[in-house]
């Protein structure tokens, strides 16, 4: 059997050393600034604190020996199944988030187009004061303003749209990576949350364009991206500024999530222990040790491994957020 990818969370003290590693698909670290490495391989530093360990990188392999090439800016590697890319723009060269993000996501399209892996499975996209009011619009809403024209223009996704994560970093730049196949996945809804295009226009000038989870099913596995996840039910949030209830919130969601795949689409997984992993994004290293004594408390020993970053939720009052993938191999 062949798998177009895992993931690991290693001790790597230098990124540039695994460009000579022919199965590495891509390297992340989570640190206080943003950062590429000079290689055409995506080896890069994201703008947010590990506030654990801070020298765990997370490590794609691929199963076979990867393409790399650096195309207009974006670094990006392959294999037969799977490529992944990442760029980071300086957004002070742009007159505002919408005009980079609009920038960033035709790069991207036209990439993804070049190489032969037409539909985005996962987005991360990450930009600084995420949260910030400038002239009655959240840096987030700019962001999606930009995301949106770019869609139009392409006759929107065209496919089932990628998961995806947008954070606030604590750094300056337009931060964004992806993963792209050459057939589309399925998408997960969440019974307990709103999908994203019934979102009222009250949230912003155009409604975010993502699914809550996507199911990816390969030759010999399934993997499933679930979408950062906030205390919102329905469209509402939840228990403004209280972290503990959020996050209690936030699980039963995922919970719930995975509850209706495994029932009305045969996803291989039920409970949130048997995922491969949790990154959480904690507004504030003081919340760190309150959110994992929930976690221990809530699922003990069976607590998937779990990354947790310092990163700024795009909805004023929400404190923190969770994404998660299982990535089986088998």
């Amino acid at each position: 059997m062949s798998f177009p990818f895992s993931v690991q969370f290693l001790p790597v003290e230098n990124l540039s050393a695994l460009a000579a590693d022919e199965n590495v698909l891509a390297a992340i670290r989570f640190a206080s600034i943003a950062s590429m490495e000079d290689t055409d391989k995506p080896l890069f530093s994201v703008g947010l604190p590990n506030l654990a360990l801070s020298n765990i990188a997370e490590v794609w392999y691929s199963d076979t020996p990867v393409k790399t090439a650096s195309v207009d800016g974006i670094q990006i590697a392959w294999n037969d199944d799977i490529l992944f890319g990442h760029l980071l723009f300086d957004e002070a060269q742009y007159e505002n988030t919408a005009s980079a993000t609009k920038t960033a996501y035709e790069l991207i399209l036209k990439t993804i187009q070049k190489h032969s892996f037409p539909h985005l499975l996962r987005l991360w996209n990450y930009l600084s004061s995420i949260d910030k009011d400038e002239q009655g619009l959240l840096h987030y809403q700019d962001f999606c303003l930009g995301r949106q024209e770019i869609l139009d223009n392409a006759g929107h996704w065209g496919y089932v749209p990628p998961a995806s994560t947008a954070i606030g970093t604590i750094c300056g730049g337009l931060q964004i990576y992806f993963i792209a196949a050459k057939k589309s996945g399925e998408e997960l809804k969440n019974p307990r949350q709103a999908s994203d295009f019934l979102y009222p226009r009250l949230y912003g000038p155009v409604r975010p364009t993502f699914s809550r989870a996507l199911i990816k099913k390969w030759k010999d596995a399934t993997h499933l991206y679930i979408s950062s996840t906030a205390s919102i039910v329905g469209y509402e949030k939840r228990h403004v500024g209280k972290v503990q209830l959020q996050l209690d919130e936030v699980l039963n969601n995922i919970e719930a999530l995975l509850k209706w795949g495994a029932e009305k689409q045969n996803l291989p997984i039920s409970c949130l222990t048997e995922l491969s992993y949790l990154k959480v994004y904690l507004c504030d290293l003081f919340m760190l040790s309150v959110t994992e004594e929930l976690l221990i408390r809530r699922y003990g020993s069976q607590l998937p491994p779990v990354l947790f970053l310092r990163g700024n939720v795009c909805e004023t009052g929400l404190l923190v957020e969770v994404e998660a993938a299982y990535i089986s191999e088998e």
